[in-house]
């Protein structure tokens, strides 16, 4: 365990020994990224005239969370057994 003397917690933010932002620094520049990109993509979007609408992601939403559903429902049995 990592004891170091009482700080003020905003300095605590930037010590970066013994911290876990430096394992996940890259998976997070990558998805600050694909949120960027996202959010042009979007844009050029609207001014080509080209709008989304909200039906293909409320499909997909249904189908992951019946999927979901049913895989909870498997890996529960398993344990019980």
């Amino acid at each position: 365990m990592i004891i170091r003397p009482e700080q003020h917690w905003f300095l605590r933010l930037f010590d970066w020994h013994g911290s876990v932002l430096s394992k996940i620094i890259f998976r997070l520049l990558l998805n600050v990224l694909m949120s960027i990109i996202a959010i042009i993509s979007y844009q050029w979007y609207e001014q080509l005239g080209i709008h989304l609408t909200v039906a293909p992601f409320s499909l997909l939403g249904i189908a992951i969370a019946i999927f979901l559903g049913f895989r909870n429902s498997a890996s529960y049995s398993r344990f019980v057994e």
